[in-house]
């Protein structure tokens, strides 16, 4: 109510129309596991915000060289989950977060907004898929809460009625836990990453084999496969040797859990693609780093 007293948040202004009629392709930012709320020796929200910012910056730079050779009219934005770094998911979890629930929530969807607002002024036309993680969980694994009363979930409905309705946008719900991603003829999953089965680490063939199960569980063909939750750049290709898993990294950093857990950290970072709507493929692949 606080946030509708406001008022409607001003429609961005339109880019440019590129009237250029060679082939365009697509942009896709895949954007993950900002673990809004975590506080670590040198994280907590206004880095994330720093951090988000940046990507913006960075992807805007990266487009327009890109667009010195083609047009890139349309950008998929997909939110992978984790948005929130919730209170449910280890123990002592609530000494390590500089905000609740209640402003987990309301921070997070507002920066959403923010990140949606510029690729709604970058590209023509946005279309964003949404997908939640199990740090938005609410209660512990045990509890009986459906998954999808999460926490993400929300975040993305709240930030969905700031924006308010938009033809230039274009964005469902996320009632299920594995979303699905169209640019032309080109066609992904967006998963979380948590779906196959394990909490910590998953290795390289434990996911190839879950994608070749998904290959014949999905009702409909995909090519590819974005995951977060592991907060690790990488890529792998997929069994048939033709799609692949593209893992993407985390704006956090400092996360002292992941350090005792399971050695593992990595530099805070993004990913952002770009695709042929034509051909179905991805085209050129950057990790974009978010550490300066």
């Amino acid at each position: 109510d606080a946030m509708l007293a406001l008022g409607p948040v001003p429609k961005v202004p339109s880019p440019k129309p590129d009237r250029r009629t060679r082939s365009d392709e697509v942009a896709l930012w895949h954007l993950t596991d900002w673990q809004g709320g975590k506080r670590t020796a040198d994280y907590d929200r206004d880095v994330m915000r720093t951090r988000l910012m940046r990507f913006c910056d960075k992807a805007e730079r990266i487009t327009e060289i890109q667009r010195s050779a083609r047009p890139i009219r349309r950008c998929v934005v997909a939110l992978g989950g984790d948005m929130v770094e919730g209170l449910f998911n280890f123990p002592g979890q609530a000494f390590e977060v500089d905000a609740t629930l209640f402003g987990q929530f309301t921070y997070v969807s507002r920066l959403i907004v923010d990140v949606v607002r510029r690729a709604l002024a970058l590209y023509e036309a946005v279309d964003v898929v949404s997908e939640w993680g199990n740090h938005g969980r609410v209660g512990s694994k045990r509890d009986n809460v459906p998954p999808a009363d999460n926490i993400d979930r929300m975040c993305y409905h709240l930030a969905r009625e700031i924006l308010g309705p938009d033809a230039r946008l274009t964005w469902p719900d996320c009632p299920t836990g594995i979303q699905r991603i169209e640019a032309g003829a080109y066609t992904a999953l967006l998963c979380h990453g948590d779906e196959v089965g394990r909490s910590g680490f998953a290795s390289p063939t434990t996911f190839q084999a879950w994608g070749t199960r998904q290959r014949v569980a999905q009702p409909q063909p995909f090519r590819d496969i974005y995951v977060g939750h592991f907060h690790r750049h990488a890529q792998e290709p997929l069994a048939d040797g033709v799609g692949a898993i593209y893992w993407t990294g985390s704006p956090e950093s400092g996360n002292t859990y992941a350090l005792d857990g399971m050695a593992a950290a990595g530099v805070p970072s993004q990913r952002l693609h770009f695709i042929d709507p034509e051909r179905g493929r991805v085209t050129s692949i950057h990790q974009v780093w978010l550490d300066a």
